[in-house]
């Protein structure tokens, strides 16, 4: 019995990630392939995570009260900007900027 209640707990605390599906983006003036860009939530820590052909670009918790968050960093000399909302129905929206150019809407059910 105490068995399944640690494996109950541990279940429990591992939680969910919910992922976008990847949309791709080609850079102004770039001649090769396109990017891919890929976002998942883990949803027992609002922790959002961005990814560029497969690379972490952005990794950072949304907000606690709002589900809402800022973020940005820089991929191959590119700024990369994530606006995230949640709406009431605990759906978040990540708009992903490249170079203050819309890259990617990626959706969180």
């Amino acid at each position: 019995m105490k068995n399944i209640l640690i494996a109950s707990m541990m279940i429990l605390l591992t939680g969910c990630s919910t992922i976008a599906p990847s949309q791709t983006y080609r850079p102004a003036n770039y001649a090769g392939t396109a990017w891919d860009i890929a976002g998942e939530i883990d949803d027992s820590t609002d922790m959002v995570v961005i990814k560029i052909n497969n690379e972490i670009v952005i990794t950072h918790y949304l907000s606690t009260w709002t589900g809402d968050g800022e973020f940005s960093s820089v991929y191959k000399g590119k700024t990369v900007t994530a606006s995230c909302m949640t709406d009431g129905t605990d759906t978040t929206h990540c708009f992903v900027f490249i170079n203050g150019e819309k890259a990617a809407a990626l959706t969180f059910d």
